[in-house]
């Protein structure tokens, strides 16, 4: 694949606004999730699709492969959808122009609980209007 194509996939796929920063959030073991007892072998088992997608995004997206996404690797989506510059600037919790997997784990972690809020207040009103 020629670095040109590669580019504008990365940028269609980030301009897609990091759907799949979603899919690591939701498919990605934490420690807390983890039984304690889980062998070794279980944890370094091979991601899910929805997780084995995102990683191949975020691969493509990584232009250099250096295992981060710099502010010019993402110049592309940026100019494709400019609203993804301010995702970037608050994804990039340290600042150093880089976004890593898990920055966007924890981006994606963070807009999943937003999102649940929203549902529980969403339900809650929706309770208090229809009782009598």
């Amino acid at each position: 694949m020629t670095l040109t194509i590669r580019i504008r996939t990365a940028g269609l796929l980030l301009a897609s606004g990091l759907a799949a920063s979603i899919v690591l959030a939701q498919t990605a073991p934490t420690a807390a999730s983890a039984p304690a007892s889980a062998a070794p072998a279980q944890a370094a088992k091979a991601p899910g699709k929805g997780e084995a997608q995102a990683l191949q995004i975020f691969n493509l997206l990584d232009a250099n492969g250096d295992g981060r996404i710099s502010r010019a690797e993402a110049e592309v989506a940026i100019r494709i959808k400019p609203s993804l510059a301010d995702l970037f600037q608050r994804t990039d919790t340290n600042h150093d122009g880089y976004l890593t997997q898990d920055e966007i784990r924890a981006e994606a972690a963070r807009q999943k609980a937003e999102r649940q809020a929203r549902r529980a207040r969403e339900a809650a009103a929706a309770g208090a209007v229809s009782r009598p």
